[in-house]
């Protein structure tokens, strides 16, 4: 009796273990955000034009996913004038296109 108890426990073992080998990995694939600083250094510069007052500072939200067609908007201080820049995703690898906002 108990040489077919352990014979019972051995197969459930076997089975639970090809089971949970076949079983497919759930893969969680995290989303690419931009790095807030580096975003907001290169608005900072794609808005600085030849003899244009600096951009003293910039915000941009926090946690854009690198997607090609993300938009969103940045706020920037020139000549003591908040502005708006509107900014675009153009490539998966976080290249942008900054547009100073009319």
């Amino acid at each position: 009796m108990v040489a077919i108890s352990a014979l019972v426990v051995a197969l459930c073992a076997v089975t639970v273990t090809v089971k949970v080998m076949r079983t497919d990995a759930i893969t969680i694939e995290q989303e690419r955000v931009l790095d807030q600083a580096s975003l907001e250094r290169q608005v900072a510069a794609d808005l600085q034009g030849v003899g244009d007052d600096p951009v003293k500072v910039v915000a941009c939200p926090a946690s854009v996913v690198v997607k090609v067609g993300t938009t969103f908007s940045c706020s920037y201080l020139r000549r003591g004038n908040i502005q708006e820049a509107d900014v675009e995703v153009t490539s998966d690898q976080g290249s942008l296109r900054v547009t100073a906002a009319a």
